[in-house]
């Protein structure tokens, strides 16, 4: 036997509601909107730590033309800035010098499989 079905939901007119009825729709729609923005908020946390756990510990080659460093291998240690989508990211060299760099500045070196095992 299958269940009735619910009648949608009429809403009313916001000029036939009292005070109360206004307040309480607007807390009401208000609470969702909290609860949505919350999820959007733990969503972009989550990207964020992703590529923290991606980037940090890559090995780059900085392939910035007339830069001092141009050509060494580094190591990325962090974002400079609290940007959740971090433009620059300091980086060790192999001679100990650290810096930042914008990412255009510098590319991914594959990842070793035996470093890893």
């Amino acid at each position: 036997m299958s269940s009735p079905k619910k009648e949608p939901r009429k809403r009313k007119n916001p000029h036939d509601m009292s005070s109360e009825e206004l307040m309480k729709e607007i807390n009401k729609l208000n609470s969702l909107l909290q609860d949505k923005l919350k999820i959007e908020r733990d969503t972009d946390e989550e990207e964020y730590q992703a590529l923290l756990r991606k980037m940090i510990g890559r090995k780059i080659r900085i392939t910035l033309k007339d830069d001092p460093l141009y050509g060494m291998e580094a190591v990325i240690t962090g974002p400079r800035g609290k940007s959740k989508k971090p433009m620059y990211w300091w980086f060790r060299t192999t001679t100990g010098i650290e810096a930042y760099k914008a990412k255009t500045s510098f590319k991914l070196l594959p990842i070793d499989e035996e470093e890893e095992a």
